[in-house]
């Protein structure tokens, strides 16, 4: 269980680091979307080395794309209400003007769960997959928490809100980490693989309509090579043991 908080805080650390880099410093747009780019490749390997694999080894293929197609369905869903709300307002890819201080809350905690359960339930199934994916989550969650700042600052917030912002979505985060590990610690493997690949599912949705456009719209060509490179370094520390 001490690793397990270990780990957790580890993984949301980057979220109040970063929002506190994002207050203060003036970064290009260009650099965050290329860091941007990087976390996502990396957090996609991690899907596709760690996770899925995974609840495929331990739930067989129906169960691991049933549960990846649900998981997917389950972040947009959410998406559309919160974008409703206002949640997507203060990022460059949406009207500023429809943006809502709690829809804004909403729209982080939608894209921090998904991650944060996929951590706890492999940390149930297999330590070290669940070291391939805190630092995938790590590579995400710092660019993530810089750029969502950045764009909050340009929407008029002040830094104590944005800072207690992320402060709050990271509580929620480790919550979430200790949670999915002590509920699917004491289930059976293959339910557990299941509801992997629902994690899995929901995380690659929540890249494909957050951070993966927005790295484009600020990196360009760059976002690619962040991509492959993230990609490649979670990648190599699969294939190395790690």
């Amino acid at each position: 269980m001490t690793n397990v908080l270990l780990y957790g805080i580890i993984s949301v650390s980057p979220l109040v680091l970063g929002s506190i880099l994002g207050c203060y410093l003036k970064l290009k747009e260009r650099v965050i979307g290329a860091i941007a780019a990087f976390g996502a490749g990396a957090l996609i390997a991690a899907i596709t080395f760690g996770l899925m694999e995974e609840a495929f080894q331990l739930g067989g293929l129906d169960s691991s794309i049933f549960g990846f197609l649900v998981g997917g369905l389950l972040f947009i869903i959410g998406d559309m209400i919160i974008i409703r709300w206002g949640g997507r307002g203060h990022r460059r890819y949406h009207s500023a003007q429809n943006s809502t201080g709690w829809g804004i809350v909403l729209a982080a905690v939608l894209d921090g769960l998904p991650e944060s359960f996929a951590l706890g339930i492999s940390l149930a199934l297999n330590s070290k997959i669940g070291l391939l994916v805190l630092v995938a989550i790590v590579l995400n969650n710092l660019p993530e928490a810089i750029s969502s700042a950045y764009d909050l600052k340009n929407a008029g917030r002040n830094t104590k809100q944005i800072i207690y912002t992320w402060l709050g979505v990271a509580l929620a985060g480790l919550i979430s980490v200790i949670v999915g590990f002590l509920i699917f610690n004491i289930i059976s493997p293959d339910i557990t693989a299941m509801f992997e690949s629902i994690a899995a599912g929901a995380v690659l949705a929540m890249l494909a309509v957050t951070m993966m456009p927005e790295a484009y719209r600020e990196a360009h060509m760059g976002a690619a090579f962040g991509t492959l490179s993230g990609f490649l370094l979670i990648f190599i520390l699969s294939k190395a043991g790690i």
